[in-house]
């Protein structure tokens, strides 16, 4: 694989190592620091993934109009507003720059994708897609073991947050020494029933996924300890990673590994969490929600360029992050909801969903 490859790989690495640690302690921060009810954790959340998946689809469009190193560069700065979300002891104000941060980072997926396929095709292109995602997995399993560790250690939320922001700028560097990401002079999508058809079942996974901040609640309940509660977040990466590049290397049919790997395996964690949420049940729910996400991250954007014209991968990728965001919003409206209630009824809802969605891809694809 080329030095491209690797510069946009290791730009999500550091990517990851900033925010992924954050979104671990973002409902600490509302729940147990603010004291904030779950539920409302929950519409924060889908509010976050919600209006995100509309900015993550204008991301697309702009990098195919616009260029898509300007529009890749212009998101990953702007991640840095997460690092300042615990300073203002302020719970809107502290959401605001939180998801304003996130809404950043899915402007700017869409064209990393994008400029990826530029220096990767065919099977090199899986290969780079698993290598991408594990590294940007593993930055963020390095992010989360080492926020866990700034707490064992007593270091005050606020600087724990703000110790992330030196990974945003050396991300973004490190971004702009790449040399892919082209303007498109003539965006026009070809296959865009197949490509609505993947976005719509993006959106069905997203239905059964939400924010990974209720196993970390539901860990620290069981617990009360915060650092082991985001370490469930780490396994949860790290299993990721590790399958990511796994699949990334399967010739079987990527449209049955995504249905019976990705979303049936999501199911499983579901339920193992909402039956058994004890410390050691948690942990491995985790590890198989992780290996279900693994498989989606890799398989779902490899169907994209399938599909999708080199002219408009820009906005494809946007479509792949619309419909799985739209799905994400319900999901943790009703995640926040069905947990204020009881935990087990919001985990059944989650393992009912995707099972359905990998009925429905397996339909589909038949």
């Amino acid at each position: 694989m080329n030095r491209e490859i690797y510069k946009l790989s290791f730009s999500a690495f550091f990517a990851d190592l900033g925010y992924q640690g954050l979104i671990a302690l973002f409902p600490i921060l509302i729940v147990v620091h603010y004291a904030a009810p779950v539920y409302y954790y929950g519409l924060l959340e889908a509010l976050n993934y919600g209006v995100g998946s509309l900015v993550g689809f204008v991301g697309g469009m702009a990098a195919d109009r616009w260029g898509r190193r300007k529009v890749a560069l212009i998101g990953n700065s702007m991640i840095l507003l997460m690092s300042f979300s615990a300073l203002p002891y302020s719970l809107p104000l502290s959401a605001a720059l939180f998801i304003g941060g996130w809404w950043m980072r899915n402007f700017r997926t869409p064209a990393r994708r994008a400029m990826l396929t530029e220096v990767a095709t065919g099977q090199e292109l899986k290969r780079a897609l698993g290598l991408l995602h594990s590294l940007d997995v593993g930055g963020g399993t390095a992010s989360v073991i080492l926020l866990s560790y700034l707490l064992y250690i007593q270091l005050k939320l606020s600087e724990v947050f703000l110790s992330t922001a030196i990974f945003f700028f050396l991300s973004t560097f490190i971004l702009f020494t790449s040399t892919s990401g082209k303007k498109s002079s003539n965006v026009r999508m070809k296959n865009k029933l197949k490509l609505s058809t993947l976005g719509l079942t993006a959106g069905l996974f997203g239905l059964s996924t939400y924010s990974f901040g209720f196993p970390v609640l539901t860990l620290f309940q069981a617990s009360k300890s915060e650092p082991l509660s985001i370490l469930s977040y780490a396994v949860f990466l790290l299993s990721s990673a590790l399958v990511g590049v796994t699949v990334s290397r399967v010739s079987f049919s990527e449209v049955k590994i995504l249905a019976l790997m990705g979303y049936g395996l999501a199911s499983l964690g579901n339920i193992i969490i909402g039956t058994l949420p004890h410390v050691g049940f948690v942990f491995l729910g985790s590890a198989i929600l992780g290996a279900s996400t693994g498989v989606v991250e890799t398989m779902e954007p490899f169907l994209v360029t399938k599909f999708a014209s080199q002219e408009s991968m820009g906005t494809s990728m946007g479509l792949l992050s619309l419909g799985r965001s739209l799905g994400l919003l319900s999901a943790n409206a009703m995640m926040g909801f069905l947990y204020y209630f009881s935990p087990f009824y919001a985990y059944l809802y989650a393992f009912f969903a995707s099972i359905s969605a990998a009925l429905i891809v397996l339909t589909l694809s038949n």
